[in-house]
């Protein structure tokens, strides 16, 4: 069975509008501390979270950096948790800190089910992974550190699709946490568990530009638009704009040096976006060796939201090796009608 990307997050634009919603005072894009890039998510407060809405499902896997700036002092609390449309807890990972050391502990439908003694050190950056079924009969819940299974409950899981899923502090927090390089797969039909890929989410900006130059800039003109879409945070004075459909933007972009035994799976182009009106789309892809490949057509938001398009294979075929990352572009497409 295939499986899907939903979601994921690096907190690279420097804002929170990869996440559905958030809660509570302290939650932001931290430049403090990071895994990748230069933003990471944190929170700090009790009830203090960010969390995306997904597509119903009962099967999913993904992963995500997790960084304690110190253990947690006493009691449990969520770092980690999934939630039904009836905002019933499905399952949350846990961090409590009894004497001795920092626990990661496995909750199922409300229940204490394992513990992983020690899993959590302060000031360090671990990986966790889960893989998930919801089943009334032959569920399952896997968590990964690292890669390697920690804390596992097989056999009832619940009844009901998975709707939510949250990153942050629910309960007893009041130091910073932090967490980095998150995603979500839809695992619909697979036979098994396996171990969630570590994965990272570099980001480069535009820093020219491109073979296209038909939006127009805020800059009253189509001159050097790449100059009005390379802020971090993104501004809300620097823009594109378009009023008519099929035209076609696009910027060559920074680059990323892959590391020894480090590979680039797939190049996500992002936007931050609105629409002006109810019918207009676009569309997002990328220009490499002079082709075009361009997914399919989004519906923004009514005010500033977050689109994305995966593609795991170079245009003209064949990986997102160091030169195709070195000379790919950015494209974006204005769809729909207007």
């Amino acid at each position: 069975m295939a499986i899907t990307r939903i979601w994921q997050a690096g907190l690279e634009q420097g804002n929170l509008f990869e996440f559905t919603n958030t809660s509570g005072g302290g939650v932001a894009a931290s430049t403090t501390d990071k895994k990748t890039g230069s933003y990471s998510l944190t929170c700090i407060n009790d009830n203090c979270w960010a969390s995306v809405t997904i597509p119903a499902t009962r099967q999913i896997r993904g992963g995500f950096y997790f960084n304690p700036e110190s253990p947690n002092q006493g009691g449990d609390i969520n770092l980690f948790w999934i939630r039904d449309a009836s905002n019933n807890e499905l399952f949350a990972i846990e961090q409590t800190v009894p004497v001795g050391g920092s626990n990661l502990i496995l909750e199922v439908a409300g229940v204490n089910q394992d513990t992983e003694l020690g899993a959590v050190p302060a000031n360090t950056w671990i990986h966790l992974g889960y893989d998930v079924k919801i089943d009334s009969v032959a569920g399952w819940v896997k968590i990964y550190k690292d890669g390697v299974e920690i804390l596992s409950f097989v056999g009832n899981t619940g009844n009901a699709d998975i709707v939510t899923v949250f990153h942050g502090n629910l309960t007893n927090a009041g130091v910073n946490q932090y967490w980095d390089d998150m995603y979500i797969d839809d695992t619909t039909g697979e036979a098994g568990a396996v171990p969630a890929p570590l994965l990272r989410f570099p980001y480069v900006v535009p820093n020219g530009n491109g073979n296209y130059s038909q939006w127009d800039g805020s800059d009253g003109n189509q001159v050097d638009n790449y100059a009005l879409v390379d802020e971090i945070p993104a501004s809300g004075t620097d823009y594109l704009t378009t009023s008519t459909v099929d035209e076609l933007d696009s910027f060559a972009m920074g680059t990323y040096v892959l590391a020894a035994n480090e590979a680039c799976v797939a190049m996500i182009p992002v936007v931050n976006a609105q629409r002006t009106g109810v019918t207009e789309q676009l569309a997002l892809g990328t220009r490499y060796s002079a082709t075009d490949v361009v997914g399919s057509d989004q519906t923004p938001a009514s005010t500033y939201d977050y689109a994305w398009e995966r593609q795991t294979s170079a245009p003209g075929g064949g990986s997102w090796d160091q030169a195709a990352i070195d000379g790919f572009e950015v494209i974006v497409k204005s769809r729909g009608s207007y």
